[in-house]
């Protein structure tokens, strides 16, 4: 259905040109004129969207396991950020397109029956027929509100992926100012203690500007210095919150929806798309899942994850945290153990455990190749990886075997690799167990301590 250019003339004679649909047009009620050009990109993005979250997690996973603490939580931030920028993608153009096919129906409808509906020809009961007048909309009311509805939900859309990316952005941003303060003053280290008091400070200014202005701003002399510094403060919330480019659509739809209503409408979407990207990345972590299973469950000495095993998991899938050797059935003289090394946990490990080395390299930014390093430097760290994951085969220690560093090839991983002869071993199953590395921070509590999940090895059976 076309939307021809109909000449309109004003109160003052002025002709002026009007995108109106004429079968609307002749009912009374407008057209969007954008229609055509939002049905066509909702269809355009709504196919292509459907490939961001999986794009976004495949990122995530690759840069996730060379993060340290802070890197970490940032990059796991910007990862929820730009899932829930995906979501709010596909469930804007999925609802838009749908409530403009929805639309073009009733246009279709209309053009063909443009009395509406025929109550004398409904064969129902008198009651129903009065309550059914009363509440179904004429085919002219229901398209111009359709109307208005689909192009407001291409608005707010638009809007809520605005926001949240200037929220990654500005996150982004000041994460990075952060690493170059600590790496100025404090060799690299310790970035949340410069990047929480910088979020602070950015949120301050606008919020205490706003609530003084509020208040106060109706008693204040332009002339007075207190008029002056919140105009410089609010001045500078205008600038970093882009209301040049935020405003106009912003503040339509809060003036003319109200406030409270339009507030809470954002606040509820925004929360709805973070939830939803936390509970996504759960469900790819394999940290939430529907169980209906009644006599299964993990166990660790009598269970055979395909993780551990090289041979049989995922193409490109990177296990930051899971030992793995080369196949469940080794043929092989030797099992080839590859601990994936985690920034976080065993920086501090070593630390801890050996208090007197000194770290190998300087954290930041890298250019180049990884240099040589002697062995009177590295040796003493592999003796003390080798030391915190205890590694045995059928609970026997292996005092011979040795870490070597290893970057893994198809994932990228960086970490220890150790060769553990098994050519002697009869046929049947055997285990090799590795130690887990603890976390950052130990509890305090001797309880917890004793209890805690990481003093367990984790066990890898294989078969000759």
């Amino acid at each position: 259905m076309t939307t021809p250019e109909l000449t309109e003339t004003t109160a003052d004679g002025d002709s002026f040109a009007g995108p109106y649909d004429p079968e609307l047009k002749e009912a009374g009620q407008l057209t969007s004129p954008t229609w055509e050009l939002e049905l066509f990109l909702s269809g355009a993005f709504v196919f292509a969207t459907f490939q961001l979250p999986g794009l976004i997690e495949a990122l995530f996973r690759r840069l996730q396991p060379h993060a340290s603490d802070t890197s970490g939580v940032v990059l796991f931030t910007i990862a929820l950020y730009a899932k829930a920028i995906a979501f709010t993608l596909i469930a804007t153009f999925m609802m838009h397109l749908i409530a403009r096919g929805y639309w073009v129906a009733l246009l279709g409808v209309q053009s063909v029956f443009p009395r509406g509906i025929k109550w004398e020809e409904a064969k129902i009961g008198p009651i129903a027929r009065d309550l059914y007048r009363q509440k179904i909309p004429d085919l002219g009311r229901a398209i111009a509100r359709l109307d208005n509805f689909c192009s407001l939900v291409f608005s707010a859309g638009l809007l809520i992926v605005i926001l949240f990316v200037y929220s990654t952005m500005m996150g982004g941003s000041l994460a990075a100012i952060a690493y170059l303060l600590a790496l100025a003053f404090n060799h690299g280290q310790k970035i949340s203690g410069f990047f929480w008091p910088l979020m602070a400070l950015f949120v301050f200014i606008p919020l205490s500007a706003t609530l003084i202005d509020k208040k106060y701003g109706e008693t204040m002399s332009r002339e007075s210095r207190g008029y002056r510094v919140i105009s410089g403060m609010l001045r500078f919330a205008y600038a970093i919150n882009l209301m040049r480019l935020l405003g106009p659509m912003m503040w339509t739809i809060i003036t003319n929806v109200g406030r409270t209503r339009a507030i809470a409408l954002l606040y509820v979407a925004l929360g709805a798309l973070i939830m939803l990207s936390a509970v996504d990345r759960l469900v790819q972590g394999d940290r939430l899942s529907m169980n209906s299973y009644d006599f299964f469950a993990a166990s660790r000495d009598h269970g055979v994850r395909y993780q551990y095993y090289e041979n049989q998991r995922e193409e490109g899938e990177t296990y930051s945290r899971v030992p793995s050797i080369q196949s469940d059935i080794i043929r092989d003289p030797y099992v080839k153990l590859f601990v994936p090394f985690s920034p976080p946990r065993h920086n501090a490990a070593v630390a801890r455990t050996c208090p007197t080395l000194k770290p190998l390299q300087d954290r930041g930014v890298s250019i180049g190749a990884d240099p040589f390093l002697d062995d009177s430097l590295v040796m003493p760290v592999l003796a003390c990886l080798t030391k915190i994951h205890a590694v045995t085969l059928d609970g026997a220690p292996q005092p011979s075997v040795s870490f070597a560093f290893y970057e893994h090839p198809g994932t990228g991983l960086k970490g220890m690799i150790a060769y553990i002869p098994v050519d002697s071993l009869p046929h049947g199953r055997h285990v090799i167990s590795v130690l887990q590395v603890p976390p950052a921070e130990l509890p305090t509590d001797s309880a917890a301590l004793a209890k805690a999940s990481w003093r367990q090895p984790l066990v890898i059976p294989f078969w000759r």
